[in-house]
């Protein structure tokens, strides 16, 4: 049980740092072709000046989405440690809430960031540009947030249930 709440807590956090600092950057896409440029969530930048991005409604949702999946994450972090203390309601343990919540983390960053790749795939394809860093910082907190929920998952079904023989 400890190995698991330790792998999740572990994967938690380190899911949590690479979606905050992949959400926070602006190297998700660049173009490498006449005038060097790179953007990200927020903000498209050159070489001499960056400008804010706004109204565009697929960078609004990804955006929207990537936050929200942060905040799952946050409140699984909060399960984990608490899952360190045994603490259950009835048959329902911090381990399996933290799951719970980094599942619904996994939903809503996969969910972002297809919006935000099937939005910027024909850039791409047919462009000069390039994803870089802070895109595949996010891809990669979805496989190590599914494999903290995992691990949450396996560290439920090993803690000792509530029940007569518990006395």
């Amino acid at each position: 049980m400890l190995c698991g709440n330790v792998i999740g807590i572990a994967g938690s956090s380190l899911s949590f740092v690479l979606l905050f600092t992949g959400i926070l950057t602006d190297f998700w896409l660049v173009n490498f072709g006449v005038g060097l440029t790179h953007e990200g969530l927020w903000q498209i930048c050159s070489k001499d000046f960056c400008a804010k991005i706004e109204g565009i409604r697929y960078i609004e949702a990804t955006r929207a989405l990537l936050i929200i999946s942060m905040s799952f994450l946050i409140f699984a972090m909060l399960s984990s440690c608490l899952s360190f203390k045994n603490f259950s309601i009835g048959k329902i343990t911090c381990a399996l809430i933290a799951a719970l919540m980094e599942f619904l983390a996994v939903l809503f960053l996969i969910t972002g960031m297809s919006v935000y790749t099937g939005e910027t795939a024909y850039r791409v394809n047919n462009n000069s540009y390039n994803y870089q860093w802070s895109f595949y910082l996010c891809w990669t907190a979805t496989l190590t947030t599914l494999t903290a929920g995992i691990s949450h998952v396996l560290a439920h079904k090993v803690s000792p249930q509530p029940g007569y023989e518990s006395v």
